[in-house]
């Protein structure tokens, strides 16, 4: 044979046992799937597994025992010490939970103060603001004033500025007077 015909020759018996190792696989596979799912399968594996722990149920509490002293001695932590802090850490963690929630209703309370607050000083400034307004429209002249303005605040106005015109001549009189003992 030429060196052409043996080497297509490998190709075809390497295919074909690829082929023979699929073919057998799936022959085994479906075999052992149906009888992984057998009644008889669980029943007997149930057998094994409860005569395995009736057989190894004398020398469980004596190697835990042991494993107990070994660990122990080694100053590793056991099974028991790892319960306790996860029990620790539950406990934390229900706390934290718990201050969570107290946070987020002080923080609503704060809210709502903090809305009550800015409402109060809204308020207090329009008050402010009326009162100002109210200062400056009693401060103008009747000439400018708007038609829209009571004349009751002319009234007033008025009076006063009569009554500062006679603190005014009265101080201008005294200033006028020479005062004794000098010239």
């Amino acid at each position: 044979m030429s060196e052409a015909e043996t080497k297509a020759t490998q190709p075809n018996l390497v295919e074909q046992m690829t082929e023979l190792r699929d073919t057998y696989l799936q022959t085994w596979s479906k075999y052992l799937i149906e009888e992984v799912n057998s009644e008889s399968y669980a029943q007997a594996s149930g057998a094994a597994l409860s005569s395995y722990l009736d057989a190894a149920a004398p020398f469980k509490e004596p190697a835990e025992q042991a494993m107990l002293k070994t660990l122990q001695q080694l100053h590793m932590p056991t099974s028991a010490d790892f319960a306790g802090l996860a029990g620790r850490f539950t406990n934390l963690e229900m706390q934290l939970d718990n201050m969570d929630a107290k946070l987020d209703r002080l923080e609503k309370l704060l809210i709502a103060a903090a809305k009550t607050a800015e409402a109060k000083t809204a308020e207090a400034k329009t008050a402010e603001a009326k009162t100002a307004e109210a200062k400056t429209a009693e401060a103008k002249p009747a000439e400018a004033r708007t038609p829209a303005e009571p004349a009751a605040h002319a009234a007033p106005i008025k009076q006063a500025s009569k009554k500062q015109s006679k603190h005014a001549t009265a101080a201008k009189a005294a200033a006028r007077k020479p005062r004794k003992g000098t010239k």
